[in-house]
């Protein structure tokens, strides 16, 4: 299957933190998922809050990957393709309906809210 795609097939566990960082026009952002919701529900209310989306192409997939910051919060990973910014703008849109905290990781540092900045070693790091 390698030889057909021309690429190694690897696993998200395989390309660990770097697979999260943004790079070739795919970008990463976390979610928070309050106690009584689940990581696809609120997933799904981030990517179907806007009537009609902004995102014009391309997709949001669940990443498999959770971070746990220093003080017991969990984010969840989402990646998405295509129109970035259409995708970045239905998102953050979710978020602020709902009210679901949402960060990202610049650097070696996960941002919380464009406010917060964690360095991404002090969190816990878990694939699925």
């Amino acid at each position: 299957m390698e030889k057909i795609l021309g690429a190694k097939i690897q696993s998200i566990a395989e390309l660990g933190i770097d697979g999260l960082k943004d790079k070739h026009g795919n970008e990463a952002i976390f979610f928070a998922v309050p106690e009584a919701e689940s990581p696809r529900k609120v997933f799904r209310k981030l990517i179907s809050a806007t009537d009609p989306p902004n995102a014009k192409s391309g997709g949001a997939s669940e990443y498999g990957c959770s971070i746990k910051t220093p003080n017991g919060l969990i984010y969840h990973a989402l990646t998405t393709h295509g129109d970035i910014e259409g995708w970045r703008k239905d998102i953050e849109f979710g978020a602020a309906q709902f009210g679901f905290s949402l960060a990202k990781i610049q650097g070696n540092k996960f941002v919380v809210d464009e406010k917060q900045e964690i360095e991404i070693y002090d969190c816990s790091i878990e694939f699925s």
